[in-house]
């Protein structure tokens, strides 16, 4: 649904293509049948941590950080020429994840982060001449990313037609 409604706000004459991308997924949280079970989950990770902590037959952040660093080399591939934007319609944790990965944050500073909110937008700028991304200072106070790098040498312009990389719930 939202990446429906992003598309009718973009002219469709600058729209490449749509794509539906699991690697972009939300964390699998296992079985949530079990409510007893799944609140005692959610209490041990704050022990480890949600990038190590992995849920009963579920994931860990770690393994989302990995398809979202696979997910990313596709990005660099697909779209290599100046004049693109890419939209990436995802989840809060999957989002974080992203941003880890393409800022090269540590662990501890994506703990001091936190999830946006529902349909939060989180925008990344090249810098002019430079190569690098920054993200917005909307976008920093958005998630607390006030202790994590907010560059990157990651990445290429991308600046005039949109190529939307979406995973859709249905």
């Amino acid at each position: 649904q939202t990446c429906q409604q992003i598309m009718l706000a973009l002219d469709p004459l600058q729209v490449r293509g749509i794509r539906e991308e699991p690697r972009i997924a939300e964390q699998q949280f296992g079985n949530l049948q079990d409510l007893a079970s799944l609140r005692r989950s959610k209490i041990e990770r704050r022990k480890y941590g949600r990038f190590f902590y992995r849920f009963p037959n579920g994931e860990a952040g770690l393994d989302v950080y990995s398809r979202i660093s696979s997910f990313i080399g596709t990005i660099r591939r697909d779209h290599l020429e100046e004049e693109c934007n890419v939209v990436i319609v995802t989840h809060g944790l999957a989002l974080r994840l992203f941003l880890m990965r393409w800022f090269q944050w540590t662990v501890e500073q994506f703990e001091a982060t936190h999830n946006p909110p529902n349909c939060g937008l989180a925008v990344m700028t090249r810098i002019p001449d430079d190569g690098r991304y920054a993200l917005s200072p909307e976008t920093l106070q958005m998630i607390g990313a006030d202790k994590a790098p907010t560059t990157s040498s990651i990445g290429r312009s991308m600046l005039r037609k949109a190529y939307v990389d979406a995973f859709l719930t249905y």
